[in-house]
């Protein structure tokens, strides 16, 4: 059985409330942006939070770590300066490497500590500890809810699908992944039509429920953000 996101997010450890998570990260990133000793200090705690949180860390790094890998050693060959080393037509400079360094540091301070903000804290209790309003937080929530109902559908289908060789040959694929676009369409409205029914049977007001905690881990807060803040003062 495979583990969703939101599973992840349900079953991670957590040591502060929502509303501390998101103002957390969120001050925390506009430090990030300004100091490479708040990145250093920031890369460390929350990589160890993510890692404390949940195991799945090093899953969801992956992807975004590969992209940030490969842009910065594009900026490693292409920003000119003093030449430092060279292969062939390939040369790096001291311009290049002080940029792909700052660059590379700042990405992944920034993509830990949103990374932790992923693992611990789910859509509705993001909105919740923002206070999103009208037209803003249904479209969001909303639009999230209908992402989960056809990623759900689409992996039905394609189990289905498989179990019964459907992919096997280029004709044969083509044929069954088109059928199951057509039936993802057809199902995805089917589903939303009876989570609006859904809704409407429980009275939806516009807020969805969320965990309410307040003010635990007030202590973890503030000591991560002081010791992040700390950087600027190095």
């Amino acid at each position: 059985m495979t583990e969703s996101l939101e599973s992840v997010q349900v079953t991670s450890r957590k040591l502060m409330s929502p509303h501390l998570r998101v103002w957390l990260v969120l001050l925390s990133l506009s430090l990030i942006l300004v100091d490479i000793h708040a990145q250093l200090v920031a890369l460390a705690l929350f990589s160890a939070l993510s890692i404390h949180a949940s195991r799945y860390y090093f899953r969801l790094l992956f992807a975004p770590a590969v992209f940030i890998l490969f842009s910065t050693a594009v900026i490693l060959l292409t920003i000119e300066g003093n030449e430092i080393a060279s292969l062939y037509f390939f040369k790096i400079t001291d311009k290049s490497l002080e940029v792909a360094g700052s660059t590379l540091l700042r990405c992944f301070s920034a993509l830990s500590a949103f990374c932790y903000l992923i693992l611990t804290t789910t859509l509705p209790e993001f909105v919740n500890s923002l206070r999103l309003k009208g037209f803003l937080r249904e479209i969001m929530l909303l639009g999230y809810r209908a992402i989960q109902v056809l990623m759900e559908e689409a992996e039905n289908l394609r189990n289905s699908a498989e179990s019964r060789l459907g992919f096997r040959g280029v004709r044969r694929w083509i044929r069954t992944t088109a059928l199951i676009g057509y039936m993802i369409f057809l199902r995805s409205l089917w589903r939303l039509e009876k989570f609006e029914m859904a809704k409407d049977s429980r009275c939806y007001s516009g807020i969805f429920p969320s965990r309410n905690v307040e003010h635990e881990g007030k202590i973890y807060a503030i000591l991560i953000f002081m010791a992040i803040s700390s950087g600027l003062l190095v």
